[in-house]
């Protein structure tokens, strides 16, 4: 099953509690119908819309505003970026407290990967070095846990983290301090803490985009995309009607739809796919 990637949010507000509940339910069953639309929860009172192109999200949301018991604020639509890192770091994390006892060192590493391999992880300390008390499995949860938590949210602007590898290089215990769940604070902790030193880095949604125009517009179509950073990828003919292919970041496609049919004089048309975060 491929893995959707949404690449823009937008947040609405629930007029009162009971319309909340209503949004929710009509946004649900629009999720299952479409897999290509994402919901979760936002902060105090937000409900937020995620989905893969600005066309559908305004789609989605004009659709919810045109049912009377739906009244929701809707606020700015946001790019999802992603972090990653960029050089390889070992850092050494003690983690230990009082009350309840608890006591964890880990030592990791955390390894940049290539681009759309996720996020990692990896016992690489020998089976010897590992807790007795605790079963390889539930060692390897508590870590994997632990790490998945820390990547939620990045430390460059608050973006989830992808495509680093985290590896157990060593770890510590004690037999009545040391839990699974006091290794996977360690992980958590540990990793937050050696972020800031493996060069953290934003990563933009790039989009193909596939422009139909008129041949007589090629020209403008092709320079548009330069304004916006994009890379061309191809260029075709077809009869008189040219396709023209580019790579354009996400975030400097705000209203391309109108403004390519405003340089094609109403005849040109687009579309575009998620790529790859660059």
């Amino acid at each position: 099953m491929t893995m959707v990637t949404h690449v823009l949010s937008i947040p609405l507000e629930p007029r009162d509690a009971r319309t909340a509940t209503r949004l929710r339910a009509s946004l649900d069953a629009m999720c299952a119908e479409d897999a290509t639309l994402g919901v979760e929860a936002g902060p105090v009172n937000e409900i937020v819309l995620k989905g893969i192109s600005e066309a559908q999200l305004e789609w989605v949301v004009g659709h919810l505003q045109r049912q009377p018991d739906l009244a929701f604020k809707v606020g700015m639509p946001e790019v999802q970026y992603r972090e990653t890192i960029t050089r390889t770091v070992d850092w050494t994390y003690t983690h230990k407290q009082p009350d309840p006892a608890q006591y964890a060192v880990l030592r990791l590493q955390l390894v940049p990967l290539a681009r759309g391999s996720g996020i990692e992880t990896e016992i690489r300390c020998p089976s010897d070095e590992i807790p007795e008390h605790i079963p390889l499995p539930e060692f390897q949860r508590a870590i994997d846990a632990g790490v998945h938590a820390a990547c939620r949210t990045g430390i460059v602007d608050g973006f989830p983290l992808t495509d680093l590898q985290a590896v157990v290089l060593d770890a510590g215990w004690t037999d009545e301090e040391s839990t699974a769940e006091a290794f996977e604070i360690a992980a958590r902790l540990g990793l937050r803490e050696a972020l800031a030193r493996a060069r953290p880095w934003l990563l933009e949604p790039m989009m193909v985009v596939v422009a139909l125009t008129p041949e007589e517009f090629v020209s403008e179509v092709i320079a548009d995309f330069g304004n916006r950073r994009g890379k061309m990828q191809g260029l075709a003919m077809h009869g008189s009607i040219a396709s023209v292919t580019a790579l354009v970041p996400f975030a400097n496609l705000a209203g391309y739809e109108n403004d390519l049919r405003t340089l094609t004089q109403r005849r040109g048309a687009a579309t575009m796919a998620f790529d790859h975060y660059g």
